[in-house]
């Protein structure tokens, strides 16, 4: 949704909560949440008030607005900036909101996506694995066995969707069970040489491999994808300079859903996301 068109739902509170009415965000009570009823009206200050039990309640219950004092046409707009990639200084100056405030709504839109993305799904067909490192000092050894790094293995379906995970080490053990819990056996997986992924086949994958001291490509053995991937993320990482251990695995997948749906628009995506949440 472009910014014009969002702007004219966004014109008073009362278009904003018909809006996000529209979308799923906000509830349309049917019957009191408190006795049943269905005697119920909107009345002041934009609750709804039961008229069987006279108790009231506010048009944001059950919504992810509900905690939130903020005006309701500002949280949209910080939605359409988190989806524009805006960094939180910027926000701040444009939605005249603290920084606290948008740090946090910034981090409960991630938080959103991360339960979205880590729904079950399996892979299949052509299949690129590989692991990268990401964080840590700049100086001294990279790649495998850097140190203050954390390793994450990606698994990427050609003509498909990368899955990103966050792993304690890099041993045949911990990837073999994260390409069993991602990938639909049968599978065809192109990884590099690296000896951690010598048992693939017994476990029911079909396996080929490429040299990268002798070629990065091999016919359709390659692993250019995913590695792709990796300069997309740490590219887009950097503008952040450093994240806490709590924060990445949120930023991570949030970059696994802006790669994997980057050709979608992101901002109905996000309204359909924080639609079907739970809170």
């Amino acid at each position: 949704m472009d910014i014009i068109t969002l702007s004219q739902h966004l014109v008073s509170e009362e278009t904003t909560a018909e809006f996000l009415r529209e979308k799923s965000i906000l509830k349309i009570f049917t019957h009191c949440p408190y006795c049943y009823s269905e005697r119920i009206h909107i009345v002041r200050r934009n609750k709804y008030k039961c008229y069987a039990c006279h108790r009231e309640w506010s048009q944001r219950r059950d919504s992810i607005l509900e905690h939130h004092r903020i005006p309701m046409s500002k949280f949209v707009w910080a939605l359409k900036i988190f989806e524009l990639e805006v960094p939180v200084l910027r926000a701040v100056s444009e939605l005249g909101l603290a920084y606290n405030t948008i740090h946090h709504l910034f981090t409960l839109f991630r938080q959103q996506i991360y339960a979205f993305v880590t729904q079950d799904e399996l892979l299949a067909g052509e299949i690129e694995a590989d692991e990268s490192y990401f964080g840590g000092k700049r100086k001294g050894k990279r790649g495998r066995g850097a140190a203050n790094k954390t390793p994450v293995f990606g698994i990427l379906e050609r003509n498909g969707k990368v899955k990103v995970e966050i792993v304690q080490d890099v041993k045949a053990e911990t990837l073999l069970r994260e390409t069993i819990r991602k990938v639909k056996r049968g599978s065809l997986i192109y990884t590099d040489r690296f000896r951690s992924y010598d048992g693939l086949v017994a476990y029911g994958f079909r396996h080929e491999r490429i040299d990268h001291t002798q070629h990065f490509v091999n016919g359709k053995v390659y692993i250019n994808g995913i590695e792709g991937f990796w300069s997309y993320a740490k590219g887009k990482l950097l503008k952040f300079h450093g994240l806490s251990t709590k924060l990445f695995p949120y930023y991570l997948r949030e970059l696994e859903f802006r790669y994997n749906y980057r050709h979608k628009d992101l901002f109905d995506l996000l309204l359909d996301i924080l639609a079907s949440g739970s809170y």
